[in-house]
């Protein structure tokens, strides 16, 4: 049992840095904050909503801890995840690890944005929502040529995980395009009117992200289907 819990200390303690620090500094903000804090905001930044502090500013750190649970549950059933020859994490391991650190980084960046906004200050959110979101989805790209297919992250659609060659060819370009893209999106996200960043270039941005990879993987199974038919 020690040496489990060792071993997982060893390997999540910046995982756990990033879970303690959200909760830590909502707690030491709850008696500065403003009686009802932001929740939600609109495209325009303007806010939707508002809860009471007491337990408003403990939403975001519970979320993440929710979604940690939920990924590294996930992980844990993923078979793929540690090398058969030693049990060290394998390449495909160590990717979604990375991913879910990235993930955890993202939210816990949010949750300071909400605090920041729960004592009184008026940060840009929605081009800070837009500016993270992206430099999450670069981030994820750069590690999709190691993924393997599994049931929690990539492209899963049909095609892709019915060959391993599709998923293979479609990571690859999927992760060029998700890094390209959103470091593009992140860019600009402090460049063009919010009106635009949130209309236009959201729409293009989408366009890349989703449709850019389906279509190739069709077009990748086809052109397996046909080679398989000629052997």
């Amino acid at each position: 049992m020690k040496t489990k819990l060792h071993h997982f200390l060893r390997e999540e303690w910046l995982q756990l840095l990033l879970l303690i620090i959200p909760i830590a500094a909502a707690f030491i903000a709850m008696p500065y904050a403003t009686d009802r804090v932001p929740m939600q905001w609109n495209l325009q930044g303007q806010v939707n909503w508002h809860a009471s502090k007491t337990w408003g500013l403990l939403v975001m750190p519970g979320a993440m801890l929710i979604t940690f649970a939920l990924i590294f549950w996930l992980e844990s059933r993923d078979r793929q995840r540690h090398r058969s020859s030693d049990g060290e994490l394998s390449s495909h391991g160590k990717a979604t690890r990375l991913i879910r650190l990235g993930i955890s980084l993202m939210l816990a960046a949010i949750t300071i944005i909400q605090i920041t906004a729960a004592l009184g200050h008026r940060p840009d959110v929605g081009r800070w929502v837009v500016t993270l979101t992206a430099l999450l989805l670069a981030f994820m790209g750069n590690f999709f040529g190691k993924l393997k297919p599994n049931k929690y992250v990539g492209i899963r659609i049909p095609w892709t995980l019915k060959s391993e060659h599709v998923w293979r060819q479609t990571h690859r370009l999927a992760g060029w395009v998700w890094t390209s893209s959103s470091l593009i999106v992140a860019a600009l996200g402090w460049i063009l009117p919010t009106a635009t960043l949130h209309q236009e270039l959201t729409y293009i941005w989408m366009f890349f992200l989703v449709v850019v990879p389906i279509a190739f993987a069709g077009y990748e199974a086809h052109q397996e289907k046909k080679r398989l038919s000629l052997t």
